[in-house]
Order: structure tokens, then C-alpha cells, then sequence
């Protein structure tokens, strides 16, 4: 890529609203979603470079030997990934919904977004992407992953039969999910979601997996996933194309980090080992999810 050039493209927000007690909404315009190309999948995420706290614009990237980015881990940007919950091709906008939690570079940010104020977005990219033959879905969220789900609920077919599972911080969280396919919902209040254990292993152990061709999708905490993608893999039997389990963040994070550069060395090897095999990217994450509970993590 010429130095002249960088993927990452200013967005400035348009509105901001409170879509529920616990999660903002915010509309962004600007040269982002002008130019951000759609990944085809129905949870494709951007990657997000917000200013520091107190900042209204973030800095844009650098460029070191040609390639641009955020390369100063220790700059005042730091960058996230979130949900593109809504495109609008007419009015150039693209719409991402911010969980409201304690601490948290980004949900800082939102809650104190206006109009006018500049991030930097890098995308789209994502993972939902049931097999042809896919006759169900089996969707699985909390509240990070909830605009994803959300999305792809809007985005399925009328051909396809669905179930939700999501938990929320509080009732008032619940949101109303339209599609076309045959859908339907399990709501848990107050669990996981950094604020008690999780009921999403214990929900989905207990759900029985509608016959024919199916996938199953999870998003969520990091050691949730890991519970959920035995189950699918361990009693369901599912193959690899058949799920798609993403962490989308992990609880105690900085204890975890310095937990696993003790071993980081030992489990990227495994991870790059599995790629350099031609592992699909489903079961590359396996083996590395394997390897880190391995380590201990």
C-alpha cells in the first residue's frame, strides 16, 4: 500500500441517542462510511480508534515503513472493535451501538459523544456465515454482541427457523428483534455481562438442537465461549463450518494478560502451527482456545 494511502478514514458523529438504560446509539458520518466496503457478514465489525478521555477528535494514524496505523501502543488513541449495526447507503451514515459500562476507553467515549466529534474506522470484517444448507440458527448473546445479533436477525431469510438466547444487564436492555425468519427468544436479566456469572453455558446445555442442517452463533466473554464451543463441539457434535463462537472480550482482563505473557511464546507457536497445517480458521481458534486452557488460562 503507497505511504500516501491509509485504510483507516476519519467518521464524525451525527447523532447520539439512548437506545436503553444500559447501551447508547450513536450515527456516524463522514469519509468511513463512504468508504468502508461491506464484508457480507451480518456481525461485520469495525475497528475503531477513539481519542483519549476529555479529547473530542481522535489523531489519525502513522505511517512507519510504508504502512499506516496505530503503531505507538502507548498514544492516547486506543483502538476497539464494534458491531456496524446499520449501513444507510442514502444518507452516508453508519450506526454502532455502545454498551454503557465502567471503565472502558470506548464507553467513556460514547457517553459523553456529541455531534461533531471525530474517531478513526478501519473495516468491516466478520464471522456469521452458516453453510448453504443451513435449515436453523441458533443465536447466542450478551450484551456486547447484542446489536450483532440484533443484525443478523434482521438479515436472515423467511426460509430459516431461529432462537435467541441473550442476557442482558437488566430488563429494560431487552430490545425488540425483527426478522423474517421464524424467530424466537430466551432473555436472562442481570447474569453475566461482567456483573454476575454467566447463564448462557447452562442455557444452551439445556437447548435441544432442532433437527436438519444447522448453525450455531456465539458472542460473547471469552471464557464463556470456551464452555459454549465444547458443548457445541463435545455433546452437539457440530462440525467446524457448523458454528462460528467468538470472544468478544475477556473479565479481568489485566490479570489475564499477565497470566498469559508467561506462556504467549508457547501458545502462539501451537496457534501458528495449526495455520501452517491449512486449519480452517474455526478449528485454528480451537486449537489455540485448547492451548490457553492448556496454559492454565
Amino acid at each position: 500500500m503507497p505511504a500516501t494511502e491509509h485504510r483507516y478514514q476519519p467518521a464524525h458523529v451525527v447523532d447520539v441517542a439512548v437506545l436503553t438504560p444500559n447501551m447508547i446509539r450513536i450515527v456516524f458520518g463522514g469519509s468511513a462510511p463512504e468508504k468502508l466496503v461491506p464484508s457480507g457478514h451480518s456481525d461485520e465489525r469495525v475497528r475503531i480508534a477513539f481519542p483519549a478521555p476529555g479529547l473530542q477528535h481522535a489523531e489519525p494514524p502513522t505511517c512507519i515503513d510504508g504502512q499506516w496505523g496505530y503503531h505507538d501502543l502507548s498514544a492516547r488513541n486506543r483502538v476497539r472493535s464494534y458491531t456496524i449495526r446499520r449501513t444507510d447507503p442514502h444518507s452516508r451514515t453508519v450506526t454502532v451501538d455502545f454498551v454503557v459500562h465502567e471503565g472502558g476507553v470506548a464507553s467513556q467515549w460514547a457517553c459523553r459523544a456529541a455531534p461533531g466529534d471525530t474517531v478513526f474506522m478501519l473495516g468491516p470484517d466478520g464471522w456469521h456465515a452458516p453453510p448453504r444448507e443451513t435449515t436453523w440458527q441458533l443465536l447466542i448473546a450478551d450484551m456486547t454482541a447484542l446489536p450483532a445479533l440484533a443484525r443478523i436477525a434482521e438479515e436472515l431469510p423467511a426460509c430459516i427457523t431461529a432462537h435467541a438466547i441473550i442476557e442482558t444487564h437488566t430488563p429494560d436492555d431487552q430490545q425488540v428483534l425483527r426478522s423474517d425468519a421464524e424467530l424466537t427468544t430466551t432473555w436472562y436479566h442481570g447474569t453475566g455481562n461482567g456483573i454476575a456469572p454467566s447463564a448462557l453455558p447452562t442455557a444452551v446445555s439445556a437447548y435441544q438442537l432442532p433437527d436438519g442442517p444447522g448453525y450455531v452463533w456465539f458472542a460473547g466473554e471469552a471464557s464463556v465461549s470456551r464452555l459454549v464451543r465444547k458443548h457445541a463441539r463435545q455433546h452437539w457434535g457440530l462440525p467446524a463450518a457448523s458454528f462460528d463462537i467468538i470472544g468478544y472480550w475477556r473479565e479481568q482482563e489485566e490479570h489475564w494478560l499477565a497470566q498469559y505473557r508467561t506462556v504467549e511464546a508457547q501458545v502462539l507457536a501451537t496457534r501458528q502451527k495449526a495455520i501452517t497445517e491449512g486449519k480452517t480458521a474455526t478449528e485454528v481458534l480451537e486449537i489455540y482456545d485448547n492451548a490457553l486452557e492448556d496454559a492454565g488460562l
